[in-house]
């Protein structure tokens, strides 16, 4: 299981990545903005900046995928943090 930096839908609490979902864009409407359109069935849109996302531990063929279900992943506290 690799980590991967997504956000997670507010909505149904489906997880996308930005790497590899076709539900998340550069927002056309407000600079450093990215949006979010979940998948079917939900269909939930949003805006949001870079550093809301978070890391979250997948399979890869979930992250392929482009989305994770709610039972197929789990967020990653402190991940990429530098020792003080």
């Amino acid at each position: 299981m690799s980590v991967h930096v997504g956000i997670m839908c507010d909505a149904c609490g489906r997880v996308h990545f930005i790497a590899t979902s076709a539900g998340i864009e550069f927002s056309r409407t407000i600079e450093g903005m990215y949006q979010l359109r979940c998948k079917r069935p939900c269909s939930f849109k949003t805006q949001f900046r870079k550093d809301e996302m978070r890391p979250y531990r997948v399979s890869d063929a979930v992250f392929e995928r482009g989305y994770a279900e709610q039972s197929e992943y789990e967020q990653v506290q402190g991940y990429g943090k530098g020792a003080a």
